[in-house]
């Protein structure tokens, strides 16, 4: 009976073994992550359900991999127009203003869009100054700190000579805008959000603008 059993058991390794198969180099195709499916589900038996959890106990909540913004009231979403721009808004114009003010939020991943300095010359780019004075002179700044993220907040008036659309020729020529800008260093990269319009309604928003950036800390 013994010897049977040892034969079969050769008889096994061979088939599986392949006999001439050690010693060479396999080549293995790993599949792509799209193209692996779900494992089966199996059910638990009497060894592992010691260990299973209560069926009221929820699993762990997947780490986040952005940060959240919740829009003022009032505000209305927008489809962002490039996809670089995670959020997009409409603010509704105030008084005798003629366009609506426009907010952005831009996020380009951990690399972010270079230095911090690079991003308020961008800024002040799209504004120039009556009395001919430099706008990135004019660029108000404060910094504080949200949910343990460094904030830096800035501040422009003048005429708006900002893009019409991402990428577009024809820009603004508007007198009496503002700006409202914040660089928010986050974990996941930092997040360029900026409120752009007439000054009436940009200012008429401001308590809005810091709402939604205190809107991240949580």
């Amino acid at each position: 009976m013994r010897r049977a059993l040892a034969s079969l058991g050769l008889a096994a390794l061979a088939a599986c073994g392949g006999g001439d198969g050690a010693g060479q180099d396999v080549e293995l195709e790993v599949a792509s992550p799209s193209d692996v499916a779900e494992p089966a589900r199996l059910a638990p038996d009497s060894s592992s359900a010691s260990t299973a959890k209560p069926s009221g106990e929820s699993a762990p909540a997947a780490a986040a991999s952005e940060l959240a913004f919740t829009l003022p009231e009032g505000w209305i979403a927008e489809t962002p127009a490039v996809p670089l721009r995670k959020l997009q808004a409409r603010v509704p114009r105030v008084g005798d203003d003629a366009h609506d003010a426009e907010l952005t939020v831009l996020w380009r991943g951990a690399v972010g869009m270079g230095p911090l300095e690079a991003q308020l010359t961008r800024w002040s780019q799209q504004f120039t100054q009556v009395d001919g004075a430099s706008s990135r002179e004019r660029l108000k700044l404060t910094s504080r700190t949200i949910g343990g993220r460094a904030v830096t907040e800035a501040e422009l008036e003048g005429t708006c000579v900002a893009e019409r659309t991402p990428g577009a020729t024809e820009r603004w020529n508007e007198p009496e805008w503002k700006l409202l800008g914040a660089v928010i260093e986050s974990e996941f990269g930092p997040y360029y959000v900026r409120l752009i319009g007439p000054r009436a309604t940009v200012d008429s928003a401001s308590s809005g603008f810091r709402a939604l950036l205190e809107s991240t800390a949580r």
